[in-house]
């Protein structure tokens, strides 16, 4: 637990319970992630180089979409309509649809599919890993690439012995994790808005994360692609110390008769 010394009195402190609630605050959380979007934008140039159409699940706020909007014609899928509220002043110029990454449907099939942020991780069992994986590859055209990333057990224990904390000028935002069961984590975002004086609101939303192994992953992307390599973006190679795994996945399978 994380103590600030300066904050003696909470005005508020209320769980907020989805993220309509806490998208005013999801940007201090998260950051506005440029330097991960350039870093996607490097894979799908490296592995993609012809894509024009991307759809982006689990778009949020829009950071990714604001980036990849010079390049791509741009759709995003989100489940929140406060998320995609904001993601629509961001990046005006991509199609947004509000919709769950499992089961949505729509006419189109893409060039590139990307589902950053570690969005993966918020589905907690792998037969939702499986829908997600099945939606991809129907939504996909034949030459088409899907990359994602995750959190890794590496991270969740980092997290979990040493909170993240970021203090500006007008809040303090706190990440903290716990261990709840065997490749299972509970994440508290914190926002303590600044108020004046010595007072401060507390806004929180907990998150629960699932963070299966690399083998389990690979296993259930099998029947769809006939190529998947495996990117730690901050080492050479992957290793049990990795924070941050990024999933290319290349050369639907054909047929389209997986189920």
């Amino acid at each position: 637990m994380v103590y600030f010394g300066l904050i003696d009195v909470m005005v508020t402190s209320s769980l907020q319970k989805n993220y309509d609630s806490f998208a005013p605050y999801y940007d201090t959380v998260v950051g506005h992630r440029h330097e991960e979007a350039v870093f996607l934008r490097r894979i799908l140039s490296a592995c993609a180089p012809h894509a024009a159409t991307l759809l982006e699940l689990g778009c949020g706020t829009g950071s990714m979409l604001k980036v990849l909007c010079r390049y791509y014609n741009a759709t995003g899928i989100d489940r929140s309509r406060a998320m995609l509220a904001r993601a629509k002043r961001k990046a005006p110029k991509a199609k947004l649809i509000q919709g769950d990454i499992t089961s949505f449907g729509v006419k189109e099939r893409f060039d590139a599919i990307i589902c950053p942020f570690d969005t993966m991780n918020h589905l907690t069992s792998l037969t939702a890993w499986r829908k997600v994986f099945l939606n991809v590859y129907r939504h996909l055209n034949p030459a088409g690439i899907f990359v994602f990333d995750v959190n890794t057990e590496a991270k969740m224990m980092c997290y979990r012995d040493d909170p993240k904390v970021l203090l500006t000028d007008t809040c303090a935002t706190i990440v903290e994790v716990k261990r709840t069961a065997r490749h299972r984590y509970r994440v508290s975002h914190k926002v303590f808005e600044h108020q004046r004086g010595n007072r401060f609101k507390l806004h929180e939303m907990q998150i629960s994360e699932y963070i299966p192994a690399t083998e389990a992953i690979l296993s259930e992307l099998k029947p769809f692609f006939r190529r998947v390599v495996v990117i730690d973006p901050d080492r050479s190679r992957p290793s049990r110390h990795s924070h941050e795994l990024f999933f290319v996945c290349q050369g639907p399978r054909d047929g389209r008769k997986v189920s």
